[in-house]
């Protein structure tokens, strides 16, 4: 049964989805109740889980705003086009429903952009902010007041590094290093291999952003949560 953000019950209209979260495992957590009463644990009994998510409020919610995040694949006036005519056709607009492409999958390869960056040359390179109101990565790390305890398995799991030294190096440049806002990924020198790369994760950086998680152009690396409750200070922030 799965529930709240990992089953996608968020609402990207109103940007709110703990309410939904919350919600969905109440209801999981009567259906797992009930399976334990009977014990009964297949597809017939656990699939009155998804039955009752149908008919709470959490259906009543999101279904009239299925499409709202798609309807702006295009842009912010094809966007706003599309939310109009959502609001008057209960949520289908002229499509329904209406799909976008995942982030991952809109990443070029080396091979397809210039080395030089054309008309956004002055963009390459590591961000450098103003020391007033944008910081470098490693100044905003601080003051996030991110903090987990370093004898820990790391959270963030790569299903195969080797796809990092190799294909991705070629294809790809490595994304983790410039995506990652907290410097957790690192591409070094491997000490084995001269000349090649290994790569270095620094998960006691980890801000809990899970972009690695979600921008990952081979969708290898999975963030699991750290032992501890370690994480960002959110309430010192």
């Amino acid at each position: 049964m799965i529930c709240g953000d990992s089953a996608s019950l968020v609402n990207s209209q109103r940007l709110k989805g703990i309410h939904l979260a919350i919600k969905s495992g109440m209801l999981a957590a009567e259906t797992a109740f009930e399976a334990l009463l009977s014990q009964k644990f297949d597809a017939d009994q656990l699939g009155l889980y998804p039955e009752r998510v149908e008919n709470s409020w959490i259906k009543e919610e999101l279904w009239p705003v299925r499409n709202f995040h798609q309807g702006f694949e295009d842009g912010f006036y094809t966007g706003m086009l599309n939310m109009a005519l959502q609001q008057v056709t209960g949520g289908a607009g002229l499509i329904d429903p209406l799909h976008c492409e995942a982030g991952y999958e809109r990443m070029q390869k080396l091979v397809s952009l210039s080395p030089t960056g054309d008309d956004r040359a002055h963009m390459l390179g590591a961000a450098k902010g103003d020391g007033k109101l944008t910081f470098d990565k490693l100044t905003d790390v601080y003051h996030s007041g991110t903090k987990h305890e370093e004898d820990q398995p790391s959270h963030l799991v790569v299903a195969d590094l080797n796809i990092c030294a190799t294909t991705c190096r070629v294809e790809y440049g490595n994304p983790c290093e410039r995506f990652c806002p907290a410097s957790v990924y690192e591409m070094v020198e491997d000490p084995a291999i001269p000349g090649a790369k290994q790569l270095h994760i620094n998960a006691s950086n980890c801000v809990h952003c899970k972009t690695c998680d979600i921008a990952d152009p081979y969708q290898i690396i999975n963030w699991v949560p750290p032992e501890g409750g370690g994480g960002p200070n959110y309430d010192g922030m």
